[in-house]
């Protein structure tokens, strides 16, 4: 964990609205380098404990079951409802980040006191496809549009990666961004080139029981669509955030995202 989230928890703690904790986080770490921890299986190339030891100081963003193998470092845990399971949070600095696109998903939140320290809203999820994937982030190329400095709004990325974690390390001012476990997923899983066909991609967790714990709600896949609009995206991507002077490197070898991006060792 970062030694300056302490105080970021303080300062957030002392506002109730959305719009004044955002405020606080801004340009928050800047010129750091934040490093985005996320679910794909090579993330199980890298063992726990080392894992851990590289990270424990630095500022790490945890996207749902990532958590489970970094605990107490981190410093942004991002979550939604999809493949959901519970959590048992090791420091009490750690902040939450939620992304909410049904009507009933900040009653479910609340109802169970999930900590939530942010709530941001989803739109563009529920156009019909395939105008939904047209319209998407990765589908227009229009991240700058959806920057949180302009809007709490997050429009459809399709997946949290754009929905809300790439704006998170942009809007924090950290210069480098190293991705851990971005597979994104494999086109040739699909049975041929059906865009509407959908795969459950490997993770680094099984969704069966197991010693991270279950997957309780809202198991989803990816359609071969929504998997190619991501994949032809990201070297884009890339350069958007190469445009605001931020490095993008990545820790993976089983990715599906462009060549271009940097591939390194923890």
């Amino acid at each position: 964990m970062h030694f300056k989230t302490k105080q970021l928890r303080e300062n957030i703690g002392k506002h109730e609205l959305i719009p004044d904790r955002l405020n606080e986080m801004k340009n928050f770490y800047k010129n750091e380098t934040a490093y985005i921890v996320t679910c794909g299986p090579s993330l199980n190339d890298t063992p726990q404990e080392e894992l851990r030891k590289k990270l424990k100081d630095k500022l790490v963003i945890a996207n749902k079951q990532a958590y489970n193998r970094l605990g107490g470092i981190v410093d942004f845990h991002t979550l939604n409802i999809i493949n959901y399971q519970p959590y048992a949070y090791e420091n009490d600095k750690t902040l939450t980040i939620w992304e909410v696109f049904e009507q009933w998903h900040p009653q479910l939140i609340l109802q169970n006191n999930w900590p939530c320290h942010l709530m941001l809203p989803v739109v563009g999820n529920h156009i019909p496809n395939p105008q939904r994937m047209d319209e998407s982030q990765a589908g227009k190329l229009n991240f700058e549009d959806w920057t949180l400095d302009k809007t709490i709004h997050r429009q459809f990325g399709p997946g949290m990666m754009y929905e809300v974690i790439f704006h998170l390390a942009v809007y924090l001012g950290v210069k480098k961004i190293i991705v851990v476990g971005w597979d994104i997923g494999d086109l040739s899983s699909y049975s041929g080139n059906d865009p509407n066909e959908i795969v459950f991609h490997d993770h680094c967790y099984s969704t069966k029981e197991n010693k991270y714990g279950d997957v309780i709600e809202a198991k989803c896949g990816m359609t071969y669509r929504e998997t190619q609009v991501v994949i032809d995206s990201t070297k884009p991507l890339k350069e958007w955030l190469n445009s605001k002077g931020i490095e993008l490197e990545l820790v993976s070898n089983k990715s599906s995202a462009h060549k271009s991006i940097k591939r390194v060792k923890l």
